[in-house]
């Protein structure tokens, strides 16, 4: 599903699912993540929370950013949250100066968000998963 220059890995617990980007956000790989969240399938019975984690992105243009600005609006459009981990500089310097920064719930760590989340959870599963 994604493109190589884009990793994408959700990872559910209950009725979150955290989605960790790594690499490009752009107009070559925005269709991917369109996609990952939609197999999620988010609404009322299932999938409430997404937390799209942009730490691990080296680099976004405005089409990676209007598929987050899309995916935005759909979370509120489905009465599904969204929130965002803040990316390295190169990503909040583009949601600042595009001054769509004030348009999302962002957190520091997905750990951040309040009520807290079972996120811490959905990691430890996962390094069971993996035999760590």
């Amino acid at each position: 599903m994604s493109h190589p220059a884009l990793a994408i890995t959700p990872r559910r617990h209950r009725r979150t699912v955290l989605v960790e980007l790594r690499g490009e956000l752009d107009l070559v790989t925005a269709s991917d993540v369109r996609a990952a969240i939609d197999d999620l399938n988010p609404q009322a019975d299932g999938v409430r929370h997404i937390v799209l984690d942009l730490r691990g992105v080296t680099f976004m243009d405005v089409r990676g950013l209007r598929e987050v600005l899309k995916q935005n609006a759909v979370a509120r459009e489905n009465h599904h949250n969204l929130a965002l981990v803040r990316g390295p500089p190169v990503v909040q310097l583009l949601l600042e100066c595009t001054d769509t920064e004030r348009l999302f719930v962002l957190v520091d760590a997905p750990d951040d968000l309040t009520p807290r989340t079972p996120l811490a959870l959905v990691r430890d599963d996962c390094a069971g998963d993996r035999g760590d």
